[in-house]
Formats: structure tokens, sequence, C-alpha cells
């Protein structure tokens, strides 16, 4: 039945000769055409044109149209075989690599999600770990505050303590000298009451 169609649709095309620049067309489904080097399938034959081939028509003479290849050859091949749009195999084989394509880049972005994920929950972890740590050292630091006040409190009592002793020290001197005045004084009566009286006695004490 394709057969008959392609016929009545290439004895449709005689006589008909015309060119088409810059229009695309692919090989129909299930089909291998031949490309040639001239036209009514002769000269060399230049090559095997598979299903869904992208050509690119540049001129159409009767039953055959003259095409470029993808890779920059130019040939003649039969017209009835080519057709305007992708044929549904291609396109469903496009369909899947696309699907395939497709999954392999969800898979790789659950990969990196993952991957994110797990750096967040290593993130986290070393975030606790640095706020332990951070409260372990606000403790000590509070501990060496304290520590330090009291420092400084026993050196100001010492400071007072110092204070009060070099205050006492004048007073204490003053009245051990005022003591001492006074025993010398004492000491230096008796001896002169001693000398007048043996001055007076012939040098002897009378007591």
């Amino acid at each position: 039945m394709k057969c008959i169609r392609n016929c009545i649709f290439g004895l449709c095309l005689i006589g008909c000769n015309h060119t088409a620049m810059a229009e695309t067309r692919y090989v129909t489904d299930e089909l291998q055409l031949s490309l040639f080097e001239l036209i009514n399938s002769k000269g060399k034959l230049l090559q095997r044109l598979n299903s869904g081939a992208e050509l690119e028509l540049l001129q159409q003479e009767g039953l055959f149209a003259k095409v470029r290849t993808k890779d920059g050859t130019e040939g003649w091949t039969k017209a009835g075989f080519l057709i305007e749009r992708k044929p549904a195999r291609t396109q469903l084989i496009e369909l899947q690599q696309q699907h395939q394509t497709l999954t392999s880049s969800l898979e790789q972005s659950e990969a990196d999600l993952k991957e994110i994920r797990n750096e967040l929950e290593n993130l986290k972890k070393q975030e606790q770990q640095a706020n332990a740590e951070l409260q372990d050292q606000l403790a000590n630091t509070e501990g060496l505050i304290a520590a330090l006040d009291r420092i400084q409190q026993e050196n100001e009592a010492l400071r007072n303590s110092q204070s009060q002793m070099h205050s006492a020290i004048p007073l204490n001197w003053g009245l051990i000298a005022a003591g001492i005045s006074f025993v010398l004084g004492i000491t230096a009566g008796i001896a002169l009451f001693d000398y007048r009286s043996r001055k007076r006695h012939g040098g002897y004490r009378i007591y």
C-alpha cells in the first residue's frame, strides 16, 4: 500500500521541475535510500541514507531530488521517499533519548542535592560544636573575671592594711621614744642626785 501511494505521488511529480532552497526533508520510516552522484540513480553511489536522516532539499526534478546531507555530501535520491516532518519512529527515538537525558540529569540533580544536604548537616554539626566550645570559653572567661575581681579585692584589702600599718607606725614609735626619754630622764635624775649626794658626803652614798 505504501509503495502504491509513493508511486502515485511520484507520477504526480512527473514533468515538474523546480528548485526548493534550504528546505528540510527526512527519509521516511523503515527505509534506506541510496544517494547517487547523478540523477535517475546514475553515477557513483555516494551514501546509504537511513530512515529519519535529515537532508537539505536543493533541487527537485520529477521523481528525483538533489539533497545535501549533514556532512555536506550532495547527490540525487528518489523524491517520493522524502517527507517534510520527522518520521514517527525517529521522533520516538529522540523522545526516548531526551527522556534518558532528563532522567540522567534528574538523577545527577538528586545526587547533588543529597550531597548538599550532607554538607549542610555537617555544617550544622560544626556550628553546634563551635557554639558548645564558645559556651565553654565564655564560662571560663566568666570564671577568670570572677577570680580577677577577687584578686583585685584582696589587693585593695592589702593596700588598706598597709596604709593602716603605715599610719600606725609613727604613733607607736612616738610612744616608744617618749618611754625611752622618760626612762632616760629618771635615770639621769637618779644619777645626778647620787652624784650630788656623794659629793656632799665625801664620796659616800647616803640613802
